[in-house]
C-alpha cells in the first residue's frame, strides 16, 4: 500500500511540475495529462541535460573569464530559442489531443 501511495505521489508530483512548466497550456483531459507527462518529462530531461551539457563543457572552462562571458551570451540564447521551440511542441501536443 505505501509503494502505491509512494508511486501516485511521484506521478502527482511530475504532473504538477509540468504544468507549471509548460503553462498555460493545461490540459483539461486524461489524454491531454498523459501526452504531457509522456512527452512533457522527455522534453524537460532533454532540455536539463542540453544546458548542462553545453555550458558545462571543456571548452568553456579552458576559457579565461572575458571570453566565456563573450562566447556564453550568444550560445545561451540559443539555447533559450530552443528551449522555446520545444516548450511550443509540448504545449501544442497537449492542446492537440486535450488541452
Amino acid at each position: 500500500m505505501n509503494r502505491i501511495l509512494s508511486i501516485l505521489g511521484e506521478v502527482a508530483f511530475c504532473a504538477a511540475f509540468l504544468a507549471w512548466t509548460f503553462y498555460p497550456e493545461i490540459p483539461s483531459s486524461v489524454l491531454g495529462w498523459g501526452v504531457l507527462i509522456i512527452i512533457g518529462i522527455p522534453a524537460y530531461l532533454f532540455l536539463e541535460w542540453l544546458g548542462e551539457t553545453v555550458l558545462g563543457s571543456q571548452f568553456f572552462k579552458n576559457r579565461s573569464s572575458f571570453t566565456r562571458v563573450l562566447l556564453g551570451v550568444p550560445v545561451a540564447l540559443v539555447l533559450i530559442v530552443v528551449a522555446l521551440f520545444v516548450i511550443g511542441f509540448v504545449q501544442q501536443s497537449v492542446n492537440a489531443v486535450g488541452g
